[in-house]
């Protein structure tokens, strides 16, 4: 199997673990390569557009072509929109192309669509902090168990949405860093699932939405525990006296220390460089 293959397949699994390791406090999430040697980024970033305009393109493809800035590749990518069935993909599409500048409001209306039924479904947590304020998985809860019996799902299919599935709807738009997002990533702060509230909490810090603070502040002390701290790290990425001591005061020291190194060396709120 070659490099490529290789990557366009765990693209899939890779984005929800790199998504929850930064809401866990894993700051130093390295930019994306596209590939080992011998393709190069270029080499790599070429396949992709070709990918792309032959209808073949993965979510690796479409991952390679914005974090490019490749904006020739936009009239195939919306080529390719129109043709997805897959939500997942789709969504990853738009995110694409809504970082790349696309003006047609279709796209953001799509990811708007898609986050706001995740904030709407009101999933509780599939995580928990232990004695020492660490975060953990659990493999069910009372509260996961009976949102899975209304929904009719098994609990195993509830716990994917509420650690991966809906919070990726959220981090979708929230990666955009586009304004318009502010009133509902305001509102995912509120949510009972914290991995989507960390994660809108990361969307205000890269829109730099300074009048956010408060809320972000607000979300960490009702969270407390391991919660606060994640949605607490958001508040690294403000150069704001008020944001600073509050990382002081929810996020343990080694991991504020090492985000706030990861930002010093160019990493943005979602572990990739601004």
């Amino acid at each position: 199997m070659n490099d490529r293959m290789s990557n366009s397949q765990q693209l899939p699994h890779l984005v929800p673990k790199i998504a929850l390791c930064l809401f866990l406090g894993c700051p130093l999430v390295p930019r994306p390569t596209y590939g080992q040697a011998p393709q190069s980024q270029s080499d790599q970033l070429a396949t992709s557009i070709a990918r792309v305009k032959s209808g073949e393109a993965d979510g690796w493809d479409v991952e390679v072509i914005a974090h490019a800035k490749a904006v020739q590749a936009v009239p195939a990518l919306e080529e390719q929109f129109r043709r997805a069935t897959d939500v997942d993909f789709r969504s990853k599409i738009a995110n694409a192309l809504v970082r790349l500048g696309d003006k047609d409001d279709t796209y953001w209306n799509y990811l708007l669509e898609q986050a706001t039924l995740a904030v709407d479904s009101d999933v509780p947590d599939s995580i928990f902090s232990d004695s020492q304020g660490k975060l953990m998985m659990k493999e069910s809860t009372p509260e996961l168990q009976a949102w899975a019996h209304t929904h009719n799902v098994s609990p195993e299919t509830a716990r994917e949405y509420a650690t991966y599935d809906l919070p990726g709807k959220v981090w979708d738009l929230a990666q955009t860093g586009d304004a318009r997002g502010i009133p509902l990533l305001r509102r995912a702060l509120q949510s009972r699932n914290c991995p989507m509230a960390s994660t809108a909490a990361k969307g205000l810090a890269q829109i730099q939405d300074k009048e956010s603070i408060p809320l972000i502040i607000a979300a960490s002390q009702r969270a407390a525990g391991g919660c606060g701290g994640a949605i607490a790290l958001a508040l690294i990425y403000f150069d704001d006296p008020q944001a600073q001591s509050a990382v002081d005061t929810y996020v343990p020291k080694e991991t504020a220390k090492a985000s706030r190194d990861a930002r010093a060396n160019g990493l943005g709120p979602f572990g990739y460089d601004h």
